[in-house]
Order: structure tokens, then sequence, then C-alpha cells
């Protein structure tokens, strides 16, 4: 009886927490060659199917080159830029602008090409870092160690 006492005592204080698997091993950073588009119709199906976790999970991580208009009011320092993810136009079917973080040198990179123009497209290169998207706020990306690919200065 004394040695039952302990046993079932430590069995008690075992959660499913204590049970479950280790997390799987982090994947190495992918590219993923998706566009903002495919992003889109991945937030408007998780909107309907509520699979926001899984969204998350195939996302965060992942490098993508993207072709985006950066708007010299939204960008105006390394610090706080703000890009339009899809062609200024009427209206917006989604609203999120990707924020930047920038590799070293390539803000200054980005200013230099674009000057002061009001609207520069350019071609960006990055990690998604953060993807925040849910039913009840807006959806929030930020993308981590940016570099310039290319670009191509919009006259507007």
């Amino acid at each position: 009886m004394n040695r039952i006492l302990p046993i079932v005592i430590v069995l008690a204080a075992c959660s499913a927490e204590d049970r479950r698997s280790p997390p799987p091993a982090k994947k190495a950073l992918q590219s993923m060659n998706a566009t903002q588009h495919d992003l889109a119709l991945e937030l408007d199906r998780a909107a309907e199917n509520g699979t926001w976790i899984e969204l998350r999970r195939r996302w965060q991580g992942q490098k993508l080159q993207w072709t985006v208009t950066r708007q010299r009011m939204l960008c105006a320092s390394a610090e706080r830029c703000n890009v339009a993810a899809f062609p200024i136009k009427n209206h917006a079917t989604h609203g999120w602008m990707p924020e930047l973080k920038f590799a070293p040198g390539q803000y200054e990179a980005l200013a230099a090409k674009c000057g002061d123009a009001a609207q520069c497209e350019v071609t960006i290169e990055g990690v998604v870092a953060k993807l925040e998207a849910s039913d009840e706020s807006p959806t929030r990306i930020v993308l981590d160690g940016v570099s310039l690919v290319a670009d191509r200065t919009a006259q507007k």
C-alpha cells in the first residue's frame, strides 16, 4: 500500500499536456511560389471554413517574392513601411497592406529607386514573419528581411 500511493499521486499529477508528443521539428525555410492573390484566396477560404490556424502554419516562415506598390506617405521610413499588395484602382477587395521590415541597406535602396514618386511599383523578397488573420480582426502580415529585387516606377 505504501508503494501504490506515490504512484497514484504521480499518475494523477500527469496531465494531457505532459503526455503529448513533442512538436514537429521546424522545417527549413522554403520559398513559396505564391502571390498575394493566392493569399487572398486562402484568406477567403479560411473565412468560410474557419481554417485560420492551418493558414498561418502554411504561410508563416515562407519566403515570398511579390510585386507591390510603395506609396510614399505609407512608407516614409525603414521603421514604418506598409505597401499596397494589390494594384491601386477604384476600390480594394482586400484591404491588408503588408508591413515591411527591411534587410540592412534595403530601405535606402528603395528610397533611392523610388525617389519622390507618389507611387512606385517594386518587386520585393522577404519572409512571412507574422500573419494574423481571423474573423474578429483585420488581416496583418509582416514580411521580414525584405530586399529589393527589381522595380518599375509608376508614373502617377
